[in-house]
């Protein structure tokens, strides 16, 4: 049986010609974009994440004391999400209020996208329920906010979407420049999954090219033909930036931080085994999910497009609302294979998000048209969809049940503030003025804010800090968050921790020449993270107790608070 599409097709093909049925289109999703933005920060953690979001923070922080990533702060992403956030505060206020604003934002605005084009080829109900289930995802990935990866879906989402008229004739310059440019944008952000997007709007266009060509050679001109916009858009976005750093920094800075280490260290001192389930462990059903769906989307997708390619010109033109619900199949369950791969590294249901999204999507539409399939195959899509909508909704449930033992939810701690029935400490935080309690109290640990007013009241802005762990022979992460609540800049290159690399012996020298040049007054050292182990080489130590040994040597003990200890540099005679 053909697939036949349903939602909005006559609208989307006519929205060139007749303007005004956009705005009546976008009407809903920017309902959707106010309330999920609402909602998802009113359901974020009180809780600031002292080393991913603290990362952010902190990058940012770090640009607008002109500092530039690479060259002046090691970083592992591309730089404009710290710019992005740098922006936010500059106008609305440097605080972590501006940056759970931000990501609320980006949030709300995903889930309307998910709407948008589900309404596309589905009907009403499998709509609200895709886009239902999108927002329960990102609600239980709150725990990550800060992190690049959210605007990155949405530039895939567009930068996937608008190549596929492409299945149907070809592509106008103007439509393969912005595909470019998106992915360009993409790389700012993350220039991996920015690459691999580039890599996917070329498994669509060179799909495209042979369906519509009836030999390789003119294939081979569609491909070059429409992806050649593709690539002068990409570098009209990526060029530039390139080569202003190259006129700041020198290239082994980059080198460095995004091609050697990451190549050679990073998933030695990251990478996690792919995880089993059980009735105790069920949410790990994310990670095997987006490759499954992805699979059955190409598979009835090449099929489908192959079949149409086969008709005759004039019956090809009356299946043409076939050809794009297989060509939505294909370019995205390209895009979630490809995003798959992002994840396998450090593997769990957080970092597959950027497939799990795609393959939301998919799930959506092969549900959509499951009664065209074999009766397995219509069998199969039905499970996944209940798995796909049940696995968020598990971990949601956990999310708000952990929330609200642990009193980390927005509200009801706004409301606790505001009747003074907090303990004394988180009391005397929330009336002082820094940037977690600027706009919202934001409440890290007791031990936090009395380590960050110690470092306040004994400090002044222009002077350094450096934030560590007790040892550094064997490295997890560290906390970042605290560079930010003291707006003390980070008296090292390398103040954002990774295995294999703060414990090498060439990078331990340069911190301790740092030491020696910038002297902060007081250091934080930190015992939380000594005890964590993670299945890789993360638990092992180097030996190199270099930086240690200085530290040691410098500074004195002079006050703990929990799990932290302040030091202060001991004055030469």
């Amino acid at each position: 049986m053909a697939i036949r599409a349903v939602g909005h097709g006559e609208e989307l093909r006519s929205l060139e010609q007749h303007p005004a049925p956009v705005l009546s289109l976008l009407r809903v999703p920017a309902m959707i974009l106010a309330v999920a933005s609402l909602l998802m920060f009113f359901g974020m953690s009180i809780n600031p994440a002292v080393y991913d979001e603290g990362i952010t923070v902190t990058g940012a922080m770090r640009l607008l004391a002109g500092q530039i990533p690479h060259r002046d702060f090691y970083a592992i992403y591309g730089p404009a999400h710290f710019y992005l956030l740098a922006g936010c505060f500059k106008l609305f206020g440097e605080s972590l209020f501006t940056e759970r604003l931000l990501f609320a934002f980006i949030s709300g605005l995903i889930v309307a996208v998910v709407f948008l084009i589900a309404s596309f080829y589905c009907n009403r109900s499998i709509t609200i329920v895709t886009t239902l289930t999108v927002a329960l995802w990102l609600f239980g990935f709150g725990s990550v906010s800060g992190a690049a990866m959210y605007t990155v879906s949405l530039l895939n989402l567009a930068g996937t979407v608008i190549l596929l008229p492409a299945f149907l004739g070809r592509i106008s310059i103007q439509r393969a420049l912005a595909a470019g440019a998106l992915a360009g944008l993409s790389t700012l952000f993350r220039y991996d999954t920015g690459i691999g997007m580039l890599g996917i709007q070329a498994c669509i266009l060179a799909f495209a090219a042979f369906l519509r060509a009836d030999n390789l050679s003119r294939s081979l001109r569609l491909f070059i033909v429409g992806f050649w916009p593709i690539l002068a858009g990409f570098a009209v976005l990526t060029v530039p930036p390139a080569l202003y750093y190259l006129s700041v920094a020198p290239f082994h800075y980059f080198y460095f931080d995004i091609i050697y280490f990451p190549s050679k260290f990073y998933a030695r001192g990251r990478r996690f085994p792919f995880p089993g389930i059980t009735l105790r462990t069920l949410d790990n059903l994310a990670v095997y999910l987006p490759i499954a769906i992805a699979a059955i989307a190409l598979y009835r997708g090449v099929l489908g497009c192959l079949h149409l390619r086969n008709k005759s010109t004039s019956t090809l033109a009356n299946t043409s609302d076939n050809m794009r619900v297989n060509a939505f199949l294909v370019g995205f369950g390209f895009l979630a294979l490809i995003m798959y791969l992002k994840g396998i590294v450090r593997v769990s249901p957080a970092q597959m998000y950027l497939a799990i999204l795609p393959s939301l999507l998919l799930i959506a539409v092969l549900f959509q048209h499951r009664d065209s399939f074999h009766p397995a195959l219509a069998t199969c899509v039905k499970i996944l969809m209940l798995l796909e909508i049940l696995t968020p909704a598990r971990i949601s449930v956990r999310q708000v049940m952990n929330f609200h033992r642990h009193h980390q939810f927005v509200v009801p701690e706004m409301l606790a503030v505001a009747r003074g029935r907090l303990d004394p400490v988180e009391m005397s935080w929330c009336h002082s003025v820094n940037p977690l309690t600027r706009g919202i109290c934001f409440l890290p640990s007791d031990d936090r804010i009395q380590a960050i007013e110690f470092i306040d009241s004994h400090t002044t802005p222009n002077q350094t800090l450096f934030v560590g762990n007790t040892r550094h022979d064997k490295i997890l992460v560290n906390d970042n968050i605290l560079y930010f609540a003291t707006q003390r800049l980070p008296a090292t290159h390398w103040s954002h921790f990774d295995p294999l690399l703060q414990n090498r012996y060439d990078i331990q020298t340069q911190m301790v020449h740092e030491f020696d040049s910038n002297q902060p007054p007081y250091i934080i050292l930190e015992s939380e993270f000594d005890s964590i182990q993670e299945p890789n080489e993360s638990v092992k130590s180097s030996g190199v107790t270099l930086l240690d040994d200085y530290l040691h040597s410098k500074y004195r003990r002079v006050e703990t608070f929990g799990q932290l200890s302040i030091w202060q540099r001991i004055p030469t005679s």
